[in-house]
């Protein structure tokens, strides 16, 4: 234990560790099963709730259980949290330096070539006037970030990241973590492609297919600035943050532009599994 609570990753362990270990790292990602249940159980029943009252976000109260349910994942770590089940420290201080640009680019890159390079294969050119035309509509740049720190980052990093990863580390390779992880991510966003106003609600068959394949590659660059990187859900909460900025100030209408995007991400997903060092295709990490 470290610490304040949380729970340390080691190294090599001795073999009079081993057997204790292993119980720990059971007890431990045993905890998963639970965490999904009031995850999917505190989001969806929510989002149920507010389609039920006409699943417009324009209206106020509809948007209440949709914002209640956007905070699901983190709610529930918050909860088993003050159950006194802790979460080992991903983050480190003084590697700021070392995520934060990697984060802020690897985000902010797929929107930027979608936008510049969707054109090329056939999707409407950007005017320009699109960021300011956001700004506008969200209450200006304060607000539009609060909002955008909020919607996402705050009120999901906390559980994807910050407790169901590193669960699931203590099993598996950061690989097979990032298909799981991303396939449970992409899965528990469905239902807000069908509450009206949502940003997935206005996606065509083919853009939101790509928004939920997006998410298991992009899974991994995840998996590299919060854990590698040791930027923990800061890294995490700061990669979310600007990719959905980015989406939101440049949007792309066309499937072009969404397969720019995919693309952009896969190839930056392949970059931190083969780069030397990066960790990608270590295998799982035993706690002691």
């Amino acid at each position: 234990m470290v610490p304040g609570g949380g729970i340390d990753f080691a190294g090599p362990m001795t073999s009079t560790t081993a057997a204790a270990t292993a119980r720990n790292s059971a007890t431990y990602t045993g905890r998963i099963p639970g965490f999904l249940a009031l995850t999917f159980g505190i989001s969806w029943l929510a989002w149920a709730t507010a389609l039920l009252l006409g699943g417009d976000l324009s209206s106020p109260v509809v948007f209440v259980f949709f914002a209640l349910g956007g905070a699901g994942p983190s709610l529930a770590a918050l909860i088993y949290r003050l159950r006194g089940v802790g979460s080992p420290r991903m983050a480190r201080a003084g590697s700021t330096v070392r995520w934060l640009p990697v984060a802020i680019v690897c985000a902010a890159a797929p929107a930027v070539l979608a936008a510049v390079l969707g054109p090329v294969f056939g999707a409407p050119a950007l005017t320009g006037a699109e960021p300011a035309a956001v700004l506008a509509d969200n209450g200006g740049l304060l607000l539009f970030l609060a909002t955008s720190a909020f919607a996402g980052p705050l009120s999901e990093e906390f559980g994807w990241r910050g407790y169901l990863q590193p669960r699931l580390r203590t099993r598996f390779s950061p690989v097979v973590t990032t298909l799981v992880l991303g396939t449970i991510w992409a899965l528990w966003h469905t239902p807000l492609f069908l509450l009206a106003g949502t940003w997935q609600s206005g996606l065509g068959l083919g853009q939101g297919l790509g928004f939920l394949v997006t998410m298991v590659p992009m899974s991994l660059t995840y998996w590299f600035v919060s854990e590698r990187l040791r930027g923990g859900v800061p890294g995490a909460v700061v990669f979310h943050l600007v990719g959905n900025v980015m989406l939101t100030l440049l949007p792309f209408t066309a499937l072009a532009g969404g397969v720019v995007y995919l693309a952009t991400v896969l190839v930056i997903a392949l970059v931190v599994l083969v780069l030397p060092g990066s960790g990608a295709r270590s295998s799982a990490r035993l706690l002691r």
